[in-house]
């Protein structure tokens, strides 16, 4: 398999600020893969991804048609976009356009990631935002083996999408930014195990 760690990360309100937070972070020791779905229209999606690339060494790449995905590689949804397995490596392309009530929807990546192979670390973390988008994802992915983390109610700005993704994922994790950040960090640090 071509990546070693896959860190899928879901935002709506309030979001963009926390993503620079993380992204500001990381340093030479990551080594995993950050796919970022952030509730945007998606003509805005360059602007953003100039912004993360000022404050980040890792490339930022949009999904604007089918990607395989690398380690030490950061990926923004500009539309909705699912992850699939393809000769033993990992793709990530955009949806067909359809009826989805977000742009991107979070619950389509993270379901798209549960039905990946299971030997492949899998971290879904779920920041502030309003409404439910991620949380049916989520379940799916924790049902599946994978690491659910979500944002704290204190930390939050909104508390929608943690709160009902932890409602749905019970044994979900809950942390700060801080605490999202440090995980983050060693989920896909230097001693993760290539696949």
């Amino acid at each position: 398999m071509n990546i070693s760690a896959l860190i899928l990360i879901g935002a709506s309100t309030g979001g963009p600020g926390r993503i620079y937070s993380i992204l500001s972070a990381l340093d030479d020791h990551f080594v995993g893969t950050i796919i970022i779905a952030q509730h945007m229209s998606a003509e805005f999606i360059p602007s953003f991804i100039n912004q993360l690339q000022s404050i980040v060494s890792l490339p930022i790449s949009s999904v604007e048609h089918p990607l395989k995905i690398e380690n030490r590689h950061i990926y923004v949804c500009s539309v909705t976009s699912r992850l699939f397995q393809k000769n033993g490596e990992i793709w990530l392309e955009p949806m067909e356009e359809g009826d989805y009530p977000y742009n991107p929807q979070i619950d389509r990546l993270f379901s798209s990631a549960a039905a990946l192979p299971s030997s492949l670390k899998r971290l879904g973390v779920i920041l502030t935002g309003i409404g439910d988008d991620g949380a049916n994802g989520s379940l799916s992915l924790f049902d599946s083996g994978g690491e659910c983390l979500f944002e704290s109610e204190e930390s939050a700005i909104v508390f929608g999408m943690p709160r009902r993704a932890k409602e749905l994922v019970s044994n979900g994790n809950v942390g700060s930014i801080d605490e999202i950040i440090d995980r983050i960090k060693e989920y896909g640090g230097l001693n993760v195990r290539l696949a």
